[in-house]
């Protein structure tokens, strides 16, 4: 894909990933780019450290919004109704972050609890995606990618593999009534898994125009992915944890997963409906279809169910 003329939107502009990412696509040639972030302050860090970073920087058309609050559906909404009007040929939704505390955390969506990773982590992003669709901002054969990640197969060690062998038990989950002791790593791998369930419903829609993938570079260290953390617990997951992976080959750098990431963005890796990620049990290694290594992602049963309780807490979609 040629991205000189192709309009991008990226949401969660501002994050580490997303900012390598951006650097990436400006050094391809990309050079239209509407940056949504949660507040306008950081929207406009992200538009300063590219043009004070990236020598190619200053000849893009950088525009800049802020609202985009993943926790926040009215937010969302009014911001999308702000967007110049044109089209968007690559929607990035490069959204989430990690929920520290030691219970379970809801956001409250027309009257109803949703844990709260689960909702900022993807529930968000199908706000964004369904709005943009209601307002013809999508181009014809547009290309939109879902930041996923290792959790949803879960890790050794890290994150368990997160699993719902029927509905019931998804819905529990999602309206706060699972049994199963708070882990707020574990919760951000539901949360891709989640979204991987989401990526196959949307992919499979036979009248939408654009492509959809849901896409994980692997590991990466040093993003801001761990902001919520205490400043101690965050230290010893930079410096030793991802620090001892780094060292052994099993977490990249931000420069390295953004690469990536930007690959996928451009269409030169994946197609629709895919789920990819690091090999199983690898947190790094050749992209490879994350479907086989959970094998609850492709539960029609549980697709659906999600689909419906999206539906009953943010709206019909729009397709």
């Amino acid at each position: 894909m040629k991205l000189l003329k192709k309009n991008i939107l990226i949401v969660g502009a501002n994050g580490g990933l997303a900012l390598e990412t951006i650097k990436h696509l400006i050094k391809d040639g990309a050079r239209s780019f509407t940056l949504a972030c949660r507040t306008q302050e950081k929207s406009e860090y992200a538009k300063n450290l590219l043009l004070t970073n990236v020598k190619e920087a200053s000849l893009c058309d950088f525009q800049i919004f802020g609202g985009f609050d993943m926790q926040d559906q009215a937010s969302i909404e009014k911001h999308i109704d702000l967007l110049p009007h044109k089209v968007f040929d690559i929607v990035f939704l490069a959204v989430g972050g990690i929920i520290i505390d030691k219970n379970y955390q809801y956001i409250l969506a027309d009257n109803t609890k949703i844990e709260k990773t689960a909702y900022q982590n993807l529930f968000g992003a199908h706000i964004v995606l369904n709005n943009l669709i209601k307002k013809n901002l999508i181009a014809m054969g547009a290309r939109v990618v879902y930041a996923g990640g290792e959790g949803a197969r879960g890790i050794p060690g890290m994150i368990e593999k997160p699993e719902f062998d029927t509905k019931e038990e998804l819905r529990k989950y999602l309206y706060l009534n699972s049994s199963k002791k708070y882990s707020a790593m574990n919760a951000i791998g539901v949360s891709k898994f989640l979204g991987a369930l989401w990526t196959l419903k949307i992919s499979a829609i036979t009248d939408k125009n654009f492509d959809i993938v849901w896409f994980s570079p692997g590991l990466t260290y040093g993003t801001n992915g761990l902001s919520n953390m205490s400043a101690i617990k965050r230290w010893g997951m930079e410096n030793i944890g991802f620090g001892l992976m780094r060292l052994i080959g099993k977490a990249q750098s931000p420069a390295e997963g953004g690469r990536k990431f930007a690959d996928c963005l451009s269409g030169t890796v994946g197609k629709n409906g895919e789920i990819l990620i690091a090999p199983e049990k690898q947190t790094l290694g050749t992209i490879t279809d994350q479907t086989p290594m959970n094998s609850t992602i492709t539960k029609p049963e549980l697709k659906e169910e999600l689909w419906k309780i999206l539906a009953a807490t943010t709206g019909e979609f729009a397709i």
